[in-house]
């Protein structure tokens, strides 16, 4: 049980007051602008209230003639003609299908000159498709676009088994368990419920012949571990089949955070070996050059003794 700030209607509120404003380079010139006029008028101001103090005026008449000067300066105007101007070029955009939320990104956009995008699908239909996997130190490729399960899954360009590649099996199948997403049909179009990362793992693993069902029959989801931005990764307990007392963990996220609670790896032939840690931040590096996101995915063995001791 919690209370005030310790409830999920509290942290949605701190987090609502901990975002930031969005700056673009007109606002920060704006800014930078207005500090500095009101040095000037604050200079001014004193300026006049020295004036008149020295031909004899009195401290009243010194005061209400700064403050009209200050008063008279001040651009009032400035920010409602910056939010007119905003607003036209909110409305021009518009009228080419080109909707904005918040008027200083209008600045931000009209100053691009290059838009850099991919041909997956991903800004045209929100679909999300897994390129290349690396696992058992052995790179594979992936066929297909988008989500349909049409393709498979390519080493020297030759369809690979899976059950010859175990910790190809292995990373495939921590995409499918470690996963909150699902597919549903909408308008007679297939749309992935949830995140669009986890849809394209769902439809990874089917490319291999793996169903969410049939391994979720298998090892039975008992806890999670929801993916936050602080950790960057999310995890799942699982239970694996006989005797009750074994357990799994997965976990996905970014590389990062990953690697830095592992020791080992899956070698080729599915063999626990030391993690070559290097290389795989190599191979990390090589795939993000190319513009993918990259994931890792990890795996831990326990029994019940080790939940018990851990509570």
């Amino acid at each position: 049980m919690a209370i005030a700030n310790q409830t999920e209607t509290g942290r949605i509120s701190q987090l609502i007051e901990q975002s930031s404003g969005l700056e673009t380079p007109l606002t920060r010139k704006i800014e930078q602008f207005s500090k500095t006029l009101l040095y000037i008028i604050l200079g001014l101001a004193a300026l006049t209230f020295a004036v008149v103090m020295g031909q004899g005026g009195s401290w009243s008449e010194g005061f209400k003639a700064a403050v009209a000067l200050a008063v008279s300066a001040i651009p009032e105007g400035l920010p409602a003609v910056v939010t007119v101007t905003l607003a036209i070029g909110v409305s021009r955009m518009a009228q080419r299908h080109a909707i904005i939320r918040k008027l200083p990104a209008v600045e931000t956009l009209g100053s691009t000159t290059v838009i850099c995008s991919d041909k997956t699908g991903t800004l045209t239909e929100n679909q999300m498709t897994v390129q290349a996997i690396y696992a058992g130190g052995t790179s594979y490729a992936l066929s297909g676009v988008g989500y349909n399960v049409k393709g498979s899954i390519l080493q020297n360009e030759q369809p690979v088994e899976i059950n010859q590649n175990p910790a190809l099996r292995e990373c495939l199948q921590c995409g499918l368990l470690c996963n909150d997403s699902h597919f549903q049909d909408q308008d007679g179009q297939l749309s992935v419920a949830g995140d669009p990362t986890e849809g394209a793992l769902i439809v990874s693993a089917q490319k291999a012949g793996m169903t969410r069902q049939d391994l979720e029959q298998e090892q039975p989801r008992l806890d999670t571990i929801p993916f936050e931005s602080q950790y960057q990764y999310m995890a799942t307990l699982h239970q694996q089949g006989e005797p009750a007392d074994r357990y799994a963990i997965y976990v996905k996220g970014s590389a990062e955070a990953i690697l830095k609670r592992c020791y080992y790896q899956l070698d080729a032939n599915g063999q626990t070996i030391d993690l070559n840690r290097q290389q795989i931040e190599q191979i990390t590096d090589e795939i993000a050059a190319q513009g993918l996101r990259v994931l890792a995915f990890a795996k831990k063995e326990i029994c019940n003794s080790s939940i018990t001791a851990g509570k």
